[in-house]
């Protein structure tokens, strides 16, 4: 009887094992799909990634309604297909499951900014960086991306200089800056540029040269005097 007991345990081990491994195949190959037709510039090509991604989410609702990586992306397959309607039912979904989550805040964002409703976005953004997402690059980007839209040139450049406080390699976020001093400053862009570089290049300390160059100064000033 024991034994019994035991193999059913084990298959039953199994059988959760082999269930949990294809429930996550299905979301990761899902995510992977919409990736691509986010790459791809041939539309035929798109709709037929973005289709095959809305399957197997769609599979996965049936089983798990609940489960907020499903119920994000369907809201980002159709966000992807243009319908307003169904993307922001399923992102609301999950927003009302998880209010306080900074990443479906984020969602909440995303799903606005898709839609040119910048205002709306940024509200969703702020909130994501006050809940948690303080030094996530994106989120700062995005918010930077809607001030931007919007004309705030300004309140743009400010979050494009957090992003690249926090990531310094982003290209993205860089060349806005540049491209912002450029605008400011038209006519000595190569003395900009030049400056930069010694600014990231210069020595911490000064040289031995430098360093006597100083106290000689300091020397004559002193004798001035």
């Amino acid at each position: 009887m024991k034994y019994f007991y035991l193999k059913f345990v084990t298959l039953l081990l199994i059988f959760s094992f082999i269930c949990t491994q294809a429930y996550a195949s299905n979301i990761s190959q899902a995510q992977k799909l919409l990736k691509k037709a986010k790459m791809t510039s041939v539309k035929e090509e798109s709709y037929e990634y973005i289709n095959n991604a809305r399957i197997l989410f769609e599979k996965e609702y049936e089983k798990t309604p609940d489960n907020i990586e499903v119920l994000v992306g369907l809201s980002k397959t159709f966000q992807l297909i243009g319908d307003r309607r169904e993307a922001k039912l399923y992102v609301v979904r999950a927003y009302n499951l998880r209010p306080a989550d900074p990443k479906i805040q984020k969602e909440m964002g995303d799903f606005f900014y898709s839609f040119q409703e910048y205002s709306t976005a940024i509200e969703y953004y702020k909130l994501a960086l006050a809940s948690g997402l303080l030094r996530d690059y994106e989120t700062n980007l995005q918010t930077a991306k809607c001030f931007e839209k919007l004309g705030d040139l300004e309140n743009a450049e400010l979050y494009y200089k957090i992003c690249n406080h926090v990531n310094p390699k982003g290209r993205e976020a860089m060349n806005k800056i540049n491209e912002y001093d450029s605008a400011k400053h038209p006519d000595n862009t190569e003395e900009l540029d030049n400056a930069k570089y010694k600014y990231l290049f210069k020595s911490k300390k000064p040289s031995a040269e430098e360093q006597t160059q100083t106290e000689t100064d300091e020397i004559i000033k002193q004798l001035s005097n």
